[in-house]
């Protein structure tokens, strides 16, 4: 009995390890660059260090070797491309999106995949080709945005602009299951003021005044415990089972309350309040992951910012 036992045991270990052997998980990568086209983008409002386009062209700049190497070997089924929080700016801008999507599952083969990567063999299209024409696009509606005065409905993006364009299901090829890790770059300078205030779907620089007004008066040592006192202060948690899939990095938050050699004007600064509101927005919402960071000294910072969100 007991050796009919052990044979059992040695079936079922060979054929969980055949099994193992049979299939494969790789982790690929579906990065969105979502950027709030409001007045943020105006020079004269809010003088920033580095420009929207610098961030995504110096991120694409980095797919290869950096990404599409980062603890792969072959294979890779990446996607890159902008999703808009201000849809209605595509068609008044005449944008092609065409050229806003760099798609990796186009190839069947692994030897077209690595002709386009490296731009050999005489391909008429390529990785670095479509970088360029990414980026060309990119900076056309961006200069676009920068002269006029529009508004960015964050939360109703988030509410529902986040779908199945956006979160991508796993691929199996042969063995290999692809699981895409969706991460949102949103760029944004952190004021939510898309028209609809005072009902939970806003953080403008009013409400964050507010907030900090009626927290000093409140003579309250922590800011978290009075939020979590004063809900009127929260942002409505957005209702999307789509954001349990999505990593947000949040970049280019502004803040407001510092002077323009960078001091503080007030405290808790603006920074502090939108840090704590939206974390609370982000932890409600059920987003897998997220990171606020505010606007960066320059290219090569707002870029690290990224790609180490992207690596963790």
């Amino acid at each position: 009995m007991k050796k009919y036992f052990l044979i059992s045991i040695l079936i079922c270990s060979a054929c969980t390890y055949v099994a193992a052997q049979k299939t494969k998980e790789v982790t690929d990568y579906n990065i969105v660059f979502a950027p709030d086209l409001s007045n943020r983008l105006n020079p004269k409002f809010y003088p920033k260090a580095v420009n929207d386009v610098d961030i995504v062209q110096g991120v694409l700049k980095k797919v290869w070797p950096g990404i599409l190497k980062f603890k792969r070997t072959d294979g890779q089924l990446d996607h890159y491309s902008v999703d808009f929080v201000n849809k209605g700016l595509i068609g008044l801008y005449k944008i092609n999106t065409n050229l806003l999507a760099i798609d990796l599952q186009q190839f069947d083969k692994q030897a077209d995949r690595i002709n386009y990567i490296l731009e050999r063999n005489k391909v008429t299209t390529s990785l670095p080709k479509d970088i360029n024409g990414f980026t060309a696009e990119y900076r056309k509606f961006n200069d676009k945005a920068a002269i006029s005065n529009n508004g960015a409905d964050i939360w109703t993006y988030f509410q529902s602009g986040v779908d199945d364009r956006i979160i991508l299901p796993d691929v199996a090829v042969g063995k290999i299951t692809h699981k895409f890790r969706n991460i949102m770059v949103l760029m944004t300078d952190g004021y939510i003021e898309a028209g609809i205030y005072n009902k939970g779907y806003d953080l403008s620089a009013k409400k964050i005044d507010d907030f900090r007004n009626a927290f000093l008066k409140s003579k309250s040592g922590d800011m978290a415990v009075f939020l979590s006192k004063n809900a009127k202060y929260k942002i409505n948690p957005a209702k999307n089972p789509y954001l349990k899939n999505l990593e947000v990095i949040v970049i280019e938050m502004y803040d407001r309350s510092l002077s323009k050699t960078g001091a503080a004007t007030k405290h808790p600064t603006d920074m502090e309040i939108m840090r704590l509101i939206w974390t609370d927005w982000m932890k409600s919402s059920g987003v897998k992951r997220f990171e606020l960071k505010p606007a960066a000294s320059n290219q090569a910072e707002a870029v690290k910012y990224i790609l180490d969100f992207i690596k963790k």
